[in-house]
């Protein structure tokens, strides 16, 4: 159990004046006897003075091993250092645990000849037997080795779009570890209640010579029981299609195709199981509550002492009530300002990527400084998810960095959606959820097709690519077997040279720069930002007979991502009145509206030859329409750098005492998708509950 200090109690071994050094106080345990015990009454304050420095600082709370971070790399790094007898305190800005992770797919891929891989190929059921159809994959698709999934990883024959190759720069060291320690995971989560259905294809950057890639279900049953193994239709959000619930904010699909009747998936049936172990096993959690600072001996030497965070109440936007986890063991609610937590062994960083915070990811990538652009899942996590908190608190304590480049080498890593209407256009959430008030509305799904039916507009109203490629995403076949079984595809051989031949990388690779475009400062917008600003998809009521879309709430709103006039013009005005991003006149809106009717009428589209793709339909029925077109950042690949125990290490090289990281939150390892941070967090938390700690 976290211990709280009673407020007049500084910490002794920051106080010592008897001759001993505060490094050497430290290692004395003069704190030895502090352990697990009852919570006392609160509350210090936050120290003075340098907040990365430990000089006259005041600890609020006590314990072994410290969580930035309820997520992925997050819970699994609890679980991990609790059953190895440390004492666990998660934080998490949120009011719910799980992170990302809830609203994900739930697509895990691992490997190495892991306990699903040889399940699926001695065609054996799950352990409850839920599992009921036949192995999708041969077994020689699923017949792996620690070996062959390192070099999958780390191979240099695989190229991408932008003729960077991210393979061949991933850190060796970790994605050894990382291989290594695939197969114990998928038995660590098997053991803490997560179950897999059979194994599908692979996964995103989770590779290409084997199937390795398995979903997470969950059974429909009259309760919902974790143990068991299932989930009320109300609390998988299937009873009303229109409905969310408060358990799973995005609804639970059908996942009999791969374990048979009556399975659900999504990231609910992966999320919910560990963070159900985690709570029964004793980890605490403190959410609503930030992570600002790490607090080492000095600024840049000695060992991460703990951590100061602040308190970030979520509020529900119509009522104000205090948002609440739906479960609350383990919650300890302190509302203090600021509270500074000691971890006596080891603090670890599992806070998220960098891919809400415009300032950081346009370090790296200069076109996305846009605020217009959002993370994914940014109503569910709220404001300050995905801020990058992990690496600007860690740079302030001297920690280093690795691949951020490798934003730019994932084919998802930023797209173009397809669900139009909406500021969080990543995932279908439903009114039912206590988040859905900050999204306002779930989006039209208009699918790739539907960009044939309108035109697609920057900030100043003037179109700036063909429709009908805008949503085809860079690299969409980006390695072989990716968007399916091994071996669909070109041929690949591990580290052959002649895989990056000119012509298999144009058969490959479909990359036509509309995102670059999308991207682009537009004419009209104003020094010294010159911001490329929203998009908007423009058609009139003849598209809406055409395609069907249900243009009402919850799937638009009055919300400033959906407008509706009697005329161009007036549409123009309203979108330049309602959106808290547009910044400029739509001054261009009703001349390009005019021209590209004229284009219709001629039956070609000299701008961007798009009569080539897909029909031209005149926009001239009123009412016309405005949706907002959302390019999606989605994944951060870069971060802080670790080593192959998750270890942070500085700008020398060295490793930073009692810090690891997981997750988002590091760099050096292009792969896409949870697999990677379940491993990371499980690493952590092995050897943050080994350190000795001070």
């Amino acid at each position: 159990m976290a211990k709280k200090r009673e407020k007049k109690q500084k910490d002794p071994k920051l106080q010592n004046k008897d001759g001993l050094s505060r490094r050497d106080f430290v290692k004395t345990g003069a704190v030895a006897g502090l352990g697990a015990a009852a919570l006392f009454e609160s509350g210090g304050t936050r120290a003075q003075g340098a907040t990365t420095g430990a000089e006259g600082m005041a600890w609020d709370y006590e314990v072994d091993v410290v969580i930035a971070g309820g997520g992925c790399a997050g819970l699994t790094a609890a679980i991990r250092a609790r059953d190895l007898g440390a004492t666990v305190l998660v934080i998490d800005q949120n009011f719910d645990v799980g992170g990302r992770m809830l609203h994900s797919g739930a697509r895990v891929s691992l490997g190495g000849g892991d306990p699903v891989q040889h399940r699926d190929m001695k065609g054996e059921s799950d352990k409850e037997g839920f599992v009921t159809v036949d192995s999708f994959e041969n077994p020689e698709e699923l017949d792996d080795n620690i070996d062959l999934l390192f070099t999958d990883i780390t191979d240099w024959s695989v190229v991408d779009p932008k003729a960077q190759s991210p393979y061949r720069y991933n850190d060796r060291e970790l994605v050894r570890a990382w291989a290594e320690n695939c197969p114990a995971t998928r038995q660590f989560l098997i053991d803490n209640y997560v179950r897999f259905t059979r194994i599908s294809g692979t996964h995103g950057g989770g590779g290409l010579s084997r199937a390795r890639a398995a979903r997470c279900f969950l059974m429909l049953g009259d309760k919902t029981d974790m143990k068991a193994g299932t989930i009320t239709a109300e609390d998988a959000g299937r009873v009303d299609l229109e409905r969310s619930s408060a358990f799973a904010p995005v609804q639970m699909t059908n996942a009999s195709r791969d374990v048979g009747p009556n399975a659900v998936g999504n990231g609910v049936a992966l999320a919910r199981p560990l963070e159900f172990s985690a709570r029964e096993k004793g980890v605490e959690f403190m959410l609503h509550r930030s992570f600002d600072e790490l607090v080492r001996e000095q600024p840049f030497s000695g060992r991460i002492l703990g951590i100061t965070a602040h308190y970030s109440p979520r509020q529900h936007p119509e009522t104000g009530e205090l948002l609440q986890s739906y479960w609350r063991n383990g919650n300890i609610d302190e509302r203090q300002q600021t509270v500074n937590i000691r971890a006596r062994q080891a603090v670890i960083l599992a806070s998220g990527g960098h891919a809400g915070n415009p300032e950081v990811r346009s370090m790296f990538y200069p076109a996305f400084r846009e605020p217009a652009f959002p993370t994914s899942g940014v109503a569910l996590q709220g404001p300050q998810g995905q801020d990058a908190a992990a690496l600007r608190a860690g740079l302030r304590v001297g920690a280093n960095l690795a691949g951020m480049q490798q934003n730019l080498s994932y084919g998802t890593t930023f797209h173009i959606s397809t669900r139009l209407g909406t500021r969080d256009a990543y995932t279908t959430m439903m009114p039912g959820h206590p988040t859905f008030g900050f999204r306002g509305s779930a989006g039209v799904n208009v699918g790739n097709a539907g960009f044939e039916d309108f035109i697609a507009v920057n900030q100043v109203g003037k179109r700036f690519f063909s429709e009908v490629r805008l949503p085809r995403r860079p690299g969409v076949n980006s390695y072989p077997g990716d968007r399916g079984a091994p071996g669909q595809g070109l041929e690949h051989t591990p580290l052959d040279w002649r895989n990056c031949r000119k012509e298999w990388v144009r058969q490959m690779y479909n990359y036509d720069h509309g995102l670059d475009a999308a991207l682009a400062m537009n004419e009209g917008s104003k020094p010294p930002h010159y911001y490329s600003g929203p998009l908007w998809a423009i058609f009139d009521e003849d598209a809406i007979e055409r395609t069907g879309w249900e243009l009402r709430y919850p799937y638009v709103a009055d919300n400033g991502y959906f407008f509706k006039a009697d005329t161009i013009e007036d549409l123009a005005i309203k979108i330049a009145k309602g959106n808290e991003f547009q910044r400029v006149p739509l001054e261009y809106l009703a001349e390009t509206v005019s021209t590209w009717n004229g284009y219709v009428e001629a039956g070609t589209d000299p701008d961007f030859e798009r009569e080539v793709d897909a029909p031209m339909n005149r926009i001239a029925t009123p009412p016309f329409y405005a949706l907002s077109i959302m390019i999606i950042w989605h994944d951060s690949y870069g971060g802080l750098r670790v080593n192959g125990k998750q270890q942070v290490v500085d700008m020398q090289g060295e490793v930073i005492p009692g810090l690891y990281a997981g997750g988002e939150a590091v760099g050096g390892f292009n792969k896409h998708g949870l697999g990677k941070g379940h491993v990371h967090g499980y690493i952590a938390g092995t050897h943050a509950a080994e350190e000795s700690g001070s």
